[in-house]
């Protein structure tokens, strides 16, 4: 949980069975801009306020079904093409306080 007062960047993260575990996974949604909106207040949604952790899942590494949190999310248009955004999701493994 986040500090009282603070958004859910300043949780306290705890590596308490071993090394903590970094994940960026990056790259282009496409979609109308109805769908792009939809994405990105999803995954804002995320990192808005008390945070709880969300399962990994992925088909292109064997480390999947692990509860990550959220750290940060960045996007922008793709120039010229209000249809396509670049985008970058930071999640991290491990146990909040």
């Amino acid at each position: 949980m986040p500090l009282p007062g603070s958004d859910s960047d300043a949780a306290i993260l705890l590596d308490l069975f071993g090394v903590s575990r970094n994940i960026t996974i990056s790259g282009i949604k496409t979609g109308s801009l109805a769908t792009q909106n939809t994405f990105i207040t999803t995954m804002e949604a995320l990192i808005a306020g008390s945070q709880t952790g969300v399962t990994f899942v992925s088909s292109q590494t064997s480390f999947s079904n692990k509860t990550v949190f959220v750290k940060s999310f960045n996007w922008e248009f793709v120039k010229g093409n209000l249809n396509k955004i670049n985008y970058r999701l930071d999640l991290i493994e491990g146990a909040t306080v």
